[in-house]
């Protein structure tokens, strides 16, 4: 290689390039004689073949053993007769020879055995026949190699002959033996029999193609239906060509071939002459021809006249393979040559290299490869690649960015990289290299986020900038996905509760007013009892969506719970249209719902709204305005109206139930309650017949909690059981001394609803029971709501409680809807009427009328009956002669300690008779 040029020259010392040449030479013979390079002589061998092959004329026919005729005989292994059979369709037809490549080693049944011997002794009589005979290991593990040849009895008219094949290295057949010796006998191979050449080994040549060969099925043949002139004087091979028998042999140029025909393939190679290949001997002379003749020429041409010699010698060795293959029968080996010829080649034009010339060379070649590494990898990057100069102006884009600008390489190189991006600065020089978000405007004329990158290289001549952009369309979709299914309720769409905070909250920061609507649909948990939940599913966002369309621009939507919804009106004055705001979506909720899955029917709902309200002069937060319209929503429920709006009233109220709370608990710790009487008398005979057990709670400041209030805060605070306990606890330490001072033994208690549904505070409060003495008759009072949670649970703890000794009072019969059928499940005993038809009913005939037929209904079920708020003289003369069992009342007395309960009765006992009869 010249200085400047790097060029290869002629005119380098020979001596050098000799021994370069000689040393490669030497590597290359080492490597051939360690078959390195036989591999790839066979590959090659093989390609040039599968383009020789073509079909051939030949005498042998295979009679296939094939997957047809192993179905329709229906078994395997077969019987020999039907062996037999084929040997005497065969010896009809008048055949030359035949071959049967099945194992015949092992007896079978003697009839079998004997049928198959007559029908070869009969058709050997004008017909060669021949049996396989072979070597094999005795097992997998015991390598000693034993004979396995046909039965003796087929001797006389067989000939033995061998089958074994051997695969190569590569682990394909390719050469076939002549035979083997076992114990003094030789036993020559199938193909040398068939071929009618004993004396010669051969290469199977597979350029003659399997379809040369004629194929009978073997059940066609048995069933006659083989045309007899098909088979006459010809030689005949039966064998296994189905895949499941596994009678099956790598082979190259087909892959896989069947034993059988591979035989046949031997056979007629061998019919042909047979196919050679050169030795050891005379291929190791071509190659040490072939390393004399290179180095003799190659150091004497250039390398680009070697380089041509080289093709055309390639040409000419594998051409002459291929000519000698085809015509000669002759195999050559020509890889080894040519690779003596190349390696020297090599050699010699390294050995002619300096130092110097050599690091250009390299340099060169490292330099080109480096820039193809380079454009391969800005080529095929997924990420977009833009080089631009100093002035911003596109020089290079790779296809990835062409695709993302939507534009062809030449229409984006030459332009302004700020046409493409806008909202970057126009200073190139002065973008962040860290990562940033912007947009980019694609051809046409839609701006896509991409997250830029921005690197600069230092050139000998100008900077030079390369940005990478991201295409960010996918993740700014999957992160606003992520977003809305955070911010909405899944099976509606609506906002959820914390999204709806973030929204009220941002609102309230600059609007002065506002007001929150809570809606909750009454009886929903009815609904999906009774429909499933599909159907409440189904509701749920069909409210959700009347909601959205009844709101309209006036707020927003929101589910903040099961069946709770939320609307949000920001800016709006409750007290300009509010309260007719909410009336219309109490109509509207109230028209009817055609679902999917409700039988048909159409579904008609009630709702109930509580509203909160944000002024000018309050400081609020979100979850303050959905607490205090929730708090008006619970408080409109138990009114038993559809809405409220919570005031100031409510505010307090809640404080001082919240006070009461943890009050409640220190005073049931420290008896601060205390347990009043009042007491009721018998309205026939007027004597006194019990008294109901009331508490009260005089605070420490004064003030008396009201006991609708004590008894709310006491069930909402789950403190309603150690409430209950305490009443009954105190009652029980009376009860020595009431006995002393024999005060009333029939005792009512009022039980709240909340207590059937605590199994443990039931069994709790019938062991209170048991540890009485006796002398108290217990009657607990309740109302009708002790069935409306779980009626099944609430009637057992009942009838538990009936069974202790207990009688029950239903209370403030008349108030509710469903006291009938109270009267139809519980085993009460006593029905008492509430004041509200009592209290001045001589002047209220419907009351009247009311109040009589109850009494009736109640004596016609065995019921006694109570009438409580008698005030005057009026109503006791009325409900004697209505026939009322007990009245209770201001009449007699109000509510009492025990200490004036025993003077009230000593007093009662020695009234006036006229007074007690009215």
């Amino acid at each position: 290689m010249s200085a400047k040029t790097g060029s290869i020259s002629s005119a380098a010392p020979p001596v050098k390039a000799y021994l370069a040449a000689i040393l490669v030479g030497c590597v290359v013979l080492l490597l051939w004689f360690a078959g390195a390079f036989e591999r790839a002589e066979n590959n090659l061998r093989d390609r040039y073949v599968s383009a020789l092959v073509e079909a051939v004329h030949s005498e042998f026919v295979i009679v296939e053993i094939d997957a047809t005729s192993i179905g329709k005989i229906g078994r395997w292994p077969w019987s020999r007769e039907l062996y037999a059979e084929a040997a005497d369709v065969l010896g009809k037809a008048e055949i030359r020879s035949l071959s049967i490549d099945i194992d015949l080693s092992a007896r079978a049944l003697k009839e079998d055995d004997e049928v198959l011997d007559v029908a070869l002794e009969r058709l050997s009589r004008h017909a060669e026949i021949r049996l396989p005979t072979f070597l094999q290991h005795s097992s997998l593990t015991n390598r000693a190699l034993i004979l396995r040849s046909p039965l003796e009895d087929f001797a006389d008219s067989v000939e033995s002959v061998s089958v074994n094949m051997q695969p190569e290295r590569d682990g394909l057949v390719r050469f076939l033996t002549m035979g083997f010796r076992w114990e003094g006998r030789f036993y020559p191979s199938a193909w040398n029999v068939m071929a009618g050449n004993l004396t010669q080994a051969t290469w199977i040549d597979f350029s003659i193609a399997p379809e040369s060969f004629t194929y009978v099925s073997f059940v066609d043949l048995i069933d006659e239906k083989v045309d007899p002139a098909l088979l006459r004087g010809r030689d005949i091979i039966i064998g296994s060509t189905a895949i499941e028998l596994g009678d099956t042999l790598a082979v190259p140029v087909y892959q896989v071939l069947p034993g059988v025909v591979i035989q046949a393939l031997g056979a007629e190679t061998l019919k042909r002459g047979g196919l050679y290949r050169l030795g050891d001997t005379m291929n190791f002379l071509l190659v040490i021809f072939s390393w004399i003749i290179a180095a003799l020429t190659l150091v004497r041409l250039s390398w680009q006249r070697s380089l041509q010699l080289l093709l055309g010698l390639g040409l000419v060795f594998v051409g002459g393979a291929i000519v000698s293959y085809k015509y000669a029968a002759l195999m050559i080996d020509v890889v080894t040559p040519l690779l003596m010829w190349l390696s020297v080649f090599v050699g010699v034009n390294i050995a002619r290299l300096d130092a110097e010339s050599v690091e250009r060379l390299w340099l060169q070649i490292s330099l080109r490869d480096n820039q193809k590494l380079l454009d391969l990898i800005v080529g095929t990057a997924n990420d977009s690649i833009i080089c631009v100069n100093a002035g911003g102006i596109i020089t290079r884009v790779n296809p990835a960015a062409q695709q993302l600008c939507q534009s062809d390489e030449r229409s984006l190189l030459g332009t302004s990289i700020f046409h493409s991006l806008p909202a970057v600065t126009r200073d190139i020089a002065r973008l962040p290299t860290q990562p940033f978000d912007t947009l980019l405007v694609q051809a046409s004329s839609i701006s896509i986020p991409v997250q830029a990158t921005v690197s600069r290289v230092d050139l000998s001549s100008e900077p030079l900038f390369t940005l990478l952009l991201r295409d960010m369309r996918e993740r700014v979709a999957r992160e606003q996905f992520l977003q809305y299914q955070a911010d909405h309720d899944k099976l509606t769409g609506l906002l959820n509760r914390a999204a709806l905070f973030r929204q009220m909250d941002r609102d309230l920061e600059v609007q002065q007013s506002g007001f929150l609507v809570t809606v909750d649909i009454d009886y929903f948990r009815e609904v999906n009892d009774t429909y499933g939940h599909i159907v409440g599913d189904s509701l749920l966002y069909v409210v959700g969506q009347r909601l959205v369309d009844q709101t309209a621009t006036m707020g927003i939507v929101a589910r903040v719970g099961g069946n709770d919804f939320a609307i949000w009106c920001a800016g709006a004055d409750f007290a300009q249209g509010g309260e007719t705001f909410c009336q219309s979506l109490l109509d509207m909720l109230e028209s009817k719902f055609e679902l999917d899955g409700s039988q048909g029917m159409a579904l008609s709902i009630s709702a109930t709204v509580g509203i909160s309200e944000k002024t000018p002069r309050e400081r609020e937060d979100a979850e303050s305005l959905l607490r205090k319209a929730g708090d008006a929503l619970l408080m409109a429920r138990r009114a038993g109206h559809a809405m409220r709006r919570y005031s100031d009233v409510d505010q307090q109220a809640a404080s001082r139930r919240l006070e009461l709370v943890p009050a409640i608990r220190t005073a049931i710790l420290q008896n601060e309650m205390k347990l009043v009487y009042q007491p009721k008398v018998d309205l026939h005979s007027f004597d006194i017949y019990g008294t109901e057990a009331l508490l009260r709670w005089p605070r420490k400041n004064g003030a008396v909690v009201g006991v609708d209030t004590l008894i709310e805060v006491a069930e909402n605070s789950r403190q309603i059981a150690p409430l209950t306990a305490w009443v009954v606890e105190s009652i029980l330490a009376n009860e020595a001394e009431w006995e002393r001072a024999s005060l009333p033994r029939h005792i009512a208690i009022n039980l709240s609803a909340r207590l059937f549904v605590e199994k443990n505070f039931i069994a709790g409060l019938k062991d209170l029971l048991a540890s009485s003495s006796g002398y108290y008759q217990f009657e607990m009072e309740m109302t009708e709501t002790a069935l409306a949670a779980n009626p099944q649970q609430a009637l057992g703890l009942i009838t538990e409680l009936l069974d202790s000794g207990m009688s029950l009072a239903i209370d403030d019969y008349g108030t509710g809807y469903s006291s009938l059928a109270y009267l139809r499940d519980l085993r009460a005993n006593v029905l008492k009427i509430d004041k509200s038809f009592i209290t001045g009913i001589d002047k209220r005939e419907e009351s009247q009328v009311i109040v009589q037929s109850t009494i009736r209904m109640a004596h016609d079920l065995g019921l006694k009956v109570v009438a409580e708020g008698i005030e005057t003289m009026a109503d006791q003369a009325f409900l004697c002669r209505a026939g009322c069992d007990i009245g209770q009342g201001y009449f007699y007395g109000r509510p009492m300690t025990q200490a004036d309960l025993a003077i009230w009765c000593e007093h009662w006992r020695q009234r006036d008779r006229i007074v007690r009869q009215g």
